[in-house]
């Protein structure tokens, strides 16, 4: 793994990786399922790309994904690719990175002009002269906006680094540079010479006038240049020493170094090494640059023969740093589909939050901060449903949240305690307002006849409210942690003085998921109604990893206010992946260990366990208990009376 991208990717080993390290995989017929595509990462890889980008910059660019056409830097926003992972982090961040300093940096109206050659009206440029000209002038623009990256954000160098040794630093590029290829005096031979000087393989004695165009660029002052016209300028005296060579030499093999002049016809003596550099950590504009400056033209080199399968590789990267150059660099597109998803959760900030540890392992939470109904149509969840039919109790869910909002005026008569207030007056003060009722004790040398009025309020309160979601809550335990919830919410706001978050809780693609579906600081009660219909059961039961990741982003209590914790399940935590095993007791101890974690924090904690009045297992309930202790309750949760016992008791505990 990248050390760049060490900082943002897990590199632990999963319990797969240890088993396979025990068998012999010749002997067994491996089938590798397609990975699936992990939208919350790319959404977030997407996030971290373009706050990089907006850093470097400067400026606000937009990132956005490669979805059809040729990628290319068009001035305005940077395109990367569909497909980041661990291994291809480092170099796609490089990419963008370079192609957002194009757009701070680069003159795009003067790039424009060239390509219609109206700068270069004096030369006679066919087509392969217009693609070198073009080349170069790209190549002498990249290293002198990545010397200002370099200057201005050193803490980038690594991602920079990692692109070079992809495209001009590769180790058969160094091979190449080493061979007999790219030795004939033509464009392609001088092209693949010259934006690979910064190899370590760089032989100078390979073409005439290599090292003349070497010192011509000048690397290590590539600052002096400060626009991109003074690169154009560059990339033009190169070609007036490649164009001249090439057409004195049509068709020539071996024309190299030996003898060769200047513009002025002075004789280059000397010697030279193939090679001055220090390895693949190269930096434009940097002392880091090779060969030696030094470096003098000596006798034509001949170079190492290399396998025909050696040079087409080669041939390959070769032609990838070209469309480099040229900013149409291949990325794999994203589908519509995809790409509606990774805007969706983007949009909703969602992110990965890990959690658990000790023998079990630990895993990524997928934790949403906002349910959108754009969410709900990107189709991003398989327990998110815009289309009615999938599952039976779908189409109950507006009868829950009506029923919730019933009962919620019921329970909200028996909660609006909170909301009230008392007066407490105290009289014979020596001082405050003066009370009529002890004006006649004045006489008899009193003086304590003032009264003091002291109005007694509630804490303002916040209360999470946590459901279990997963598919063994389907049917009527789903439906009655709704309507119990949807009270609780409706309760609290004729209350009036407590905050309400609603959180959901499933499994989708071997990852926990938590959303935020209701947060009454922002969100109107209405959208209960309109996006909770859509909510269903699926999935395992990842409790305590959840609540872990929560206490993570929010949970941690509010200084001066009273904070309450609410969870509706059925109980018996259960998830695993490659990287967690979450059972039985080890699960159990997380979950009293995160309810501790609350308690401590002055989170008041209630626990509903939800029953369908079906069998369950005594290990289930015994487990419930184990979790929540004296805060479980095994009650009915849409019997309000019975609600309101259980958190008017919690609400008027001191």
């Amino acid at each position: 793994m990248s050390k760049y991208s060490s900082f943002w990717f897990d590199d632990r080993k999963s319990a797969v990786d240890d088993f396979l390290a025990t068998i012999n995989l010749d002997d067994v017929e491996v089938v590798k399922p397609k990975p699936k595509k992990d939208h919350v990462a790319l959404a977030g890889h997407k996030r971290a790309i373009g706050n990089f980008v907006r850093i470097v910059s400067g400026e606000s660019v937009p990132v956005r994904f490669m979805t059809r056409g040729d990628s290319y830097t068009d001035g305005k926003s940077v395109t990367i690719s569909g497909n980041i992972n661990e291994k291809n982090f480092d170099h796609i961040v490089g990419l963008a990175l370079h192609e957002g300093s194009h757009i701070v940096y680069s003159d795009f109206d003067t790039f424009r002009e060239v390509r219609n050659w109206t700068k270069l009206r004096d030369w006679d440029l066919t087509h392969e002269r217009l693609e070198f000209l073009r080349g170069m002038i790209n190549y002498v623009e990249d290293r002198r906006i990545d010397n200002i990256v370099f200057k201005s954000s050193p803490g980038y160098k690594g991602y920079y680094h990692t692109l070079y040794s992809k495209y001009f630093n590769h180790k058969k590029i160094t091979k190449g540079l080493q061979s007999t290829m790219y030795r004939d005096v033509d464009f392609d031979s001088y092209m693949f010479r010259i934006v690979n000087f910064t190899n370590e393989g760089t032989d100078l004695n390979a073409l005439p006038r290599l090292l003349d165009i070497y010192r011509l660029i000048d690397m290590k002052n590539i600052s002096r240049l400060r626009s991109t016209d003074d690169a154009i300028d560059v990339a033009k005296s190169i070609c007036d020493i490649v164009f001249k060579l090439v057409e004195e030499n049509p068709g020539s093999g071996q024309q190299n170094g030996d003898g060769q002049e200047d513009n002025e016809g002075e004789k280059e003596n000397g010697s030279s090494p193939n090679s001055g550099g220090n390895g693949t950590e190269v930096d434009t504009g940097d002392a880091e640059m090779t060969p030696d400056e030094n470096a003098e033209v000596g006798e034509s080199t001949e170079g190492e023969e290399i396998s025909s399968s050696m040079e087409k590789s080669i041939e390959k990267i070769f032609q990838n740093t070209k469309d480099l150059l040229e900013g149409t660099t291949p990325k794999t597109k994203m589908t519509k589909k995809d790409q509606k998803i990774v805007k969706a959760l983007g949009n909703s900030n969602s992110e990965m939050v890990e959690t658990g540890g000790s023998s079990m392992g630990k895993t990524n939470v997928v934790v949403v901060p906002e349910l959108t109904q754009e969410l709900v149509d990107s189709k991003a969840f398989d327990f998110l449903y815009s289309y009615g039919g999938y599952y039976s109790y779908r189409g109950n869910r507006e009868e829950d949240i009506a029923n919730g909002l019933r009962l919620g005026t019921i329970l909200g008569k028996k909660l609006k305690v909170r909301g009230e207030s008392r007066d407490l007056i105290f009289t014979r003060q020596t001082n405050g307002k003066i009370d009529k009722k002890l004006i006649a004790e004045l006489g008899f040398d009193n003086a304590n006849v003032f009264s003091q009025i002291t109005t007694e309020r509630y804490n303002k309160a916040n209360l999470h409210i946590s459901i279990d979601a997963s598919g063994s809550m389907s049917g009527t335990k789903l439906s009655k942690a709704v309507v119990s919830a949807v009270a609780m919410v409706k309760a609290c706001e004729m209350a009036g003085n407590i905050n309400v978050v609603v959180s959901f809780r499933w499994t989708n693609n071997d990852k926990p998921v938590v959303i935020i579906c209701y947060d009454s600081r922002k969100d109107k009660i209405n959208k209960i109604k309109k996006l909770w219909k859509y909510i269903n059961a699926g999935g395992t039961t990842p409790e305590s990893l959840c609540y872990e990741a929560l206490m993570k982003k929010w949970l941690g209590g509010v200084r001066g206010e009273d904070n309450y914790f609410i969870n509706y399940s059925d109980g018996a935590p259960w998830f695993t992946n490659n990287e967690v095993y979450y059972s039985g007791r080890s699960a159990e101890k997380h979950g009293k260990k995160m309810v501790t974690l609350m308690k401590n924090n002055g989170i008041k904690v209630s626990s509903y366990f939800i029953s369908d009045g079906g069998y369950e297992r005594d290990s289930e309930r015994s487990g419930f208990k184990y979790m929540y202790g004296n805060d479980a309750n095994f009650i009915d949760p849409t019997n309000m009376m019975e609600v309101a016992k259980t958190m008017n008791k919690k609400f008027l505990e001191k």
